[in-house]
């Protein structure tokens, strides 16, 4: 199959008992299994190992792996994944938690096409996903398209984000614009890895917004799916994390606000910087926002375990 027709799936995998179930769906729910290339960033832990023969077993998978005692955190990752780009058309950022709608990538495929051929140049497919419970999946998978939107500001900087039910979205007919951009699922074409490379210094949270940011300033235009493409897993406690398990997560993320303070204000503007297709303050005017503020509530790191079992209302995923 010619890079045309492929679809280079990313997957960053942090000690998650949901990273296999994830990706049998994702093989068994596509149109055109055939198409993929997955590779997944697993950063295991000792207990997880047994996972390594099947996981290599399913054709298309292809593994990095690294102990998660050395994992240098999610895009760190994502930037490890995007260094695997060698021409597929199309690449898709995904999580290791997420259940899948059938054809979902002849879904997105001929959505970004369509897109492109109404004169959309550049388009980004990207959503918050509605919730499922792995306990009792398939049943309580919300039927839901979600709009985003910020939540939270953290020292003045655009921080965290949320997302919102669309009313009526069964009535749309095709995607809507955004401002923001999810980093568990963004779809869009493979020149992207490229053009906007993940930044490894920049923690969590407000990643999504910078690489939004970033799109936006290369020429890129972001779209929310009108249909429901899967779901994802809100529940973070099903989950090891970070933070949890690395002592420098708290200097990791004070140098990823100073690191988003710099790109905000347009200072920062070498491999992980801002485009010159447009302006800063064309973002803004496009959010609605400023990307700074002087006031500001304080985020508390501590509260970002809270989720919510319908859907991403007050969290990022």
């Amino acid at each position: 199959m010619s890079p045309r027709d492929r679809i280079l799936v990313q997957i960053p995998a942090y000690r998650d008992p949901e990273l296999m179930p994830t990706v049998l769906d994702l093989l068994r729910t596509a149109a055109c299994p055939e198409r993929l290339s997955v590779v997944i960033a697993w950063q295991y832990g000792e207990d997880e190992r047994e996972l390594e023969k099947p996981l290599r077993r399913l054709a298309p998978v292809r593994l990095l792996m690294t102990r998660a005692a050395n994992s240098q955190g999610c895009n760190w990752a994502r930037r490890e994944l995007q260094r695997c780009w060698s021409g597929e058309e199309f690449t898709l950022l995904l999580d290791s938690h997420h259940r899948f709608a059938p054809g979902w990538d002849a879904t997105l495929v001929n959505l970004h096409r369509q897109l492109r051929d109404s004169g959309i140049e550049r388009p980004v497919m990207t959503a918050y996903l509605p919730p499922y419970d792995p306990v009792r999946d398939p049943q309580g998978r919300v039927e839901a398209v979600y709009r985003m939107a910020l939540l939270e500001r953290r020292k003045g900087l655009m921080f965290r984000l949320t997302g919102h039910p669309v009313p009526g979205w069964r009535k749309l007919t095709r995607p809507i614009p955004a401002c923001f951009a999810s980093l568990h699922l963004l779809f869009a074409e493979g020149r992207f890895n490229e053009v906007v490379a993940c930044d490894p210094d920049i923690y969590f949270f407000a990643d999504e917004i910078a690489i939004a940011l970033r799109a936006f300033t290369h020429g890129y235009d972001l779209f929310h799916p009108h249909v429901v493409l899967g779901w994802h897993l809100y529940d973070r406690t099903t989950r090891g994390r970070h933070w949890d398990d690395h002592i420098g997560s708290s200097r990791q993320r004070e140098q990823s606000i100073e690191r988003l303070r710099s790109l905000y204000a347009g200072r920062y503007c070498g491999r992980y910087g801002i485009g010159d297709q447009r302006t800063l303050a064309e973002y803004e005017q496009l959010t609605g926002e400023p990307l700074l503020a002087r006031k500001t509530e304080p985020l508390r790191w501590e509260e970002d375990h809270v989720y919510f079992a319908r859907g991403p209302r007050g969290t990022r995923p």
